[in-house]
């Protein structure tokens, strides 16, 4: 997958805002920790355990944040770079917390370990992708947090 992602930024008309095989791995590990926190909440509901209930919660709001990230880096026309950084932040904000509380779980629920090692591998594409020089082709200017493409 990550190829064609890879492939469908450096198709596309617009000049990405980052560096394209950045953004595909962090694309990949949205997509990739979206999927692995989908399947642990339904794991943690097929064992039955009340304990599991906050796991649960966490796992399903960072899938959901995970697919927006993804889809919100997939697009490259005008991007507003400060929705992409707030994007990227909460992405990896909501993923350190799923990892902190799936690895309390790790121990009994191998679904666990495995959405916490997805969780992080996501965190870290995140903000590797947020320390680059993000351009844009509007201001060809490296990316400032908080402000606008073209302003």
């Amino acid at each position: 997958m990550q190829r064609t992602v890879e492939r469908m930024i450096r198709t596309n008309p617009e000049l990405p805002f980052g560096p394209p095989e950045m953004m595909s791995a962090c694309i990949h590990a949205c997509v990739e920790c979206a999927q692995a926190c989908t399947a642990c909440a339904d794991a943690c509901v097929a064992e039955h355990d009340r304990a599991l209930g906050r796991c649960i919660r966490i796992n399903l709001d960072c899938a959901d944040l995970c697919h927006v990230a993804s889809r919100v880096l997939s697009r490259q026309l005008a991007p507003d770079l400060g929705v992409v950084s707030m994007a990227l932040q909460l992405c990896a904000a909501v993923c350190d917390a799923c990892a902190y509380e799936c690895r309390r779980h790790a121990a009994m629920h191998a679904h666990c370990d495995v959405c916490a090692t997805a969780c992080r591998r996501c965190t870290d594409a995140c903000r590797d992708l947020l320390a680059t020089a993000v351009k844009t082709r509007r201001n060809g200017g490296p990316y400032v947090a908080g402000t606008h493409a073209g302003m």
